[in-house]
């Protein structure tokens, strides 16, 4: 409960000690082996690599998420990425406000659709926005010279924004999400966040995985999010 009430505060939370070291290993193994550890970036992850999702479902994170919303049983999207010297970009402040479908379909508030070969994104109802969270699973220790993630807090209740005349009618305050390896960074979609470019040439890989508790409308689907069902089933068994 004092996970979910810093999450809905602030917009973030930061949770240590959720995977072991050799658990850490484990899931970096497993990426190497599959050729993903040295990408810079894999789109629906646990499409590409299912066996990561036995490694990746700890009890330990099953029970946070249970923490933050005991009814959810969705993972709509898996990201793996990496921050390493030869790919060292800076990412601007934004929302995420886009999720994946499996086909369009015109519905009330659901808009800016981008239909392509590889996946169906729209950015959806603020009601489905403020359902999702995200936990980012830290692979590495990710300091400020690493290009730790910067958030504002308290950013996400200002509802879906137009980030740059936000940033200059507003004082923010921005706050450094250090993280070690095997930590989580909880964060809500709207909490406006940034990073910078890493300082120490070392990686910063991270898994970026978002659930949602509520159904989707009008019988739209989520593309990733059927894959997880049969696992998350486990919670109430």
């Amino acid at each position: 409960m004092v996970i979910e009430t810093e999450l809905q505060r602030a917009g973030f939370a930061i949770v240590e000690d959720v995977y072991t070291d050799e658990e850490v290993s484990g899931i970096l193994s497993l990426l190497n082996a599959k050729g993903i550890e040295k990408k810079f970036g894999v789109r629906e992850l646990l499409i590409a690599c299912p066996e990561l999702k036995e490694k990746v479902f700890t009890e330990k994170l099953l029970n946070l998420v249970d923490s933050i919303s005991p009814a959810c049983t969705t993972v709509v999207k898996a990201i793996y990425f990496d921050k390493p010297p030869s790919a060292n970009w800076i990412v601007n402040w934004h929302q995420d406000l886009t999720v994946n479908l499996k086909e369009k379909r015109e519905t009330p508030n659901f808009k800016n659709w981008r239909v392509c070969a590889e996946r169906v994104a729209v950015q959806p109802s603020n009601e489905i926005l403020e359902h999702i969270f995200t936990t980012r699973i830290h692979l590495d220790d990710c300091t400020k010279e690493s290009g730790a993630l910067r958030v504002v807090e308290g950013s996400h209740r200002n509802g879906v924004i137009q980030v740059r005349d936000w940033l200059q009618g507003n004082e923010r305050v921005e706050q450094i999400c250090e993280v070690k390896a095997g930590g989580v960074l909880l964060m809500r979609p709207l909490t406006l966040h940034s990073s910078r470019r890493t300082e120490n040439k070392r990686n910063r890989r991270v898994i970026h995985l978002e659930f949602c508790d509520c159904e989707l409308p009008n019988g739209l689907e989520w593309k990733e999010g059927l894959c997880f069902v049969e696992r998350f089933s486990t919670k109430s068994g």
